[in-house]
């Protein structure tokens, strides 16, 4: 029997290939409680909350905010907030991802994008630069984050009131970065992450992103139209894993997938490439998703419908029974944390029993 899949869900009203009923309000409190309950009601394992920093329009809420207000509205679901690292600094984007991760209880993930995908340069007056510089940048940040994360040993906080210790300041450690771009002291003012790492997606379109995501994400987001690329883009980042001494269980792929259930399958594929599109009936799109995961090992598939609320009530009511009457949608089997969820490992602290150390890396 095929393994059973984990699914995620795309929450991307501000792109120009995800739409909205006019029932729905990207900007309505309401709204967004009752999208995000009713994907956790349907065993989805992480909402994926997209963001834009180089499109003005539509409007949109920042994505770490959406995610921080969703957090006390739902309790097992995964909250995956975007952030361009090419316009933000490390030790921000470190504390929010820290801080939600406190506030879900070790339910959160960054979703790591660039200005390649997203240029937005002129927002925050920048020059254009080469994608290699983008990624380059993204690299040193995530390297940042990791340390600032791990910056706190688990047990650094003693509240011990007899003796009125309340931190171990031999269990806070400067990480004293001094790299291409960036100094940072340290430590990070947020207590380590529950997760220890805060969940990295990325998204994987062609080798340069293949590359990243094999070399340091958690979620590999493979977008392509068929699953020859789908497989193509599989490998790479496998490779790249490979080459940077990451064991493959160490990384879960994910495919997007675009689902057009019933009468709606006639309007024809979207505009966009970079997914694979799947039209029909409910039982011929699961057929669909049984031969895309039966060509490719994929560890969960990101659904992301063109059109929010309607695409997502589709797919929850028609397409979600048949997953779970074929035994290929997997459940929360009591996991806390999305690394839980998604049977990922809790990563040692590298400051952990070890002295007080500098953690610098050359330019």
């Amino acid at each position: 029997m095929a393994k059973p899949l984990h699914l995620g869900f795309l929450y991307a009203p501000q792109s120009g290939h995800q739409t909205h009923d006019e029932s729905f309000d990207p900007l309505n409190p309401i709204h967004l409680t009752s999208l995000a309950r009713d994907l956790e009601g349907a065993g989805f394992a992480f909402l994926l909350v997209d963001d834009s920093v180089g499109h003005a329009a539509p409007a949109r809420s920042e994505a770490f905010t959406t995610a921080s207000f969703l957090a006390t509205r739902t309790r097992h679901i995964g909250l995956i907030a975007a952030a361009n690292t090419s316009y933000v600094e490390p030790y921000n984007v470190t504390r929010l991802a820290a801080s939600l991760d406190h506030v879900t209880h070790g339910r959160a993930g960054w979703l790591v994008a660039t200005g390649v995908a997203d240029p937005a340069g002129a927002n925050y007056g920048q020059a254009a630069f080469a994608p290699d510089l983008h990624y380059q940048r993204a690299e040193e940040i995530l390297d940042i984050a990791r340390r600032l994360w791990d910056s706190w040993e688990d047990d650094a906080f003693v509240r011990d009131k007899r003796s009125g210790v309340f931190v171990d300041g031999a269990k806070i450690h400067p990480i004293d970065y001094i790299g291409a771009s960036f100094t940072v002291k340290g430590p990070l003012n947020v207590a380590r992450p529950p997760q220890g790492q805060v969940i990295v997606a990325h998204r994987v379109v062609d080798r340069r992103s293949a590359e990243f995501a094999g070399r340091h994400a958690d979620i590999a987001i493979l977008g392509a139209a068929t699953a020859g690329d789908i497989a193509a883009l599989r490998a790479n980042v496998i490779a790249a894993a490979s080459g940077a001494r990451r064991e493959e269980q160490h990384v879960r792929l994910f495919a997007e997938i675009v689902p057009v259930i019933g009468p709606d399958h006639a309007a024809g594929a979207p505009g966009a490439t970079s997914a694979s599109f799947l039209s029909g009936t409910a039982t011929k799109i699961v057929d669909e998703i049984e031969a895309l995961t039966n060509a490719v090992t994929l560890d969960g598939l990101l659904v992301a419908p063109r059109v929010l609320r309607s695409g997502l009530d589709a797919f929850s009511r028609d397409v979600v029974p048949e997953l779970v009457r074929r035994q290929r949608l997997l459940s929360a089997n009591g996991s806390i944390t999305l690394r839980e969820r998604l049977n990922l490992s809790r990563p040692r602290n590298i400051f952990e029993h070890k002295a007080p150390q500098h953690a610098s890396t050359a330019g």
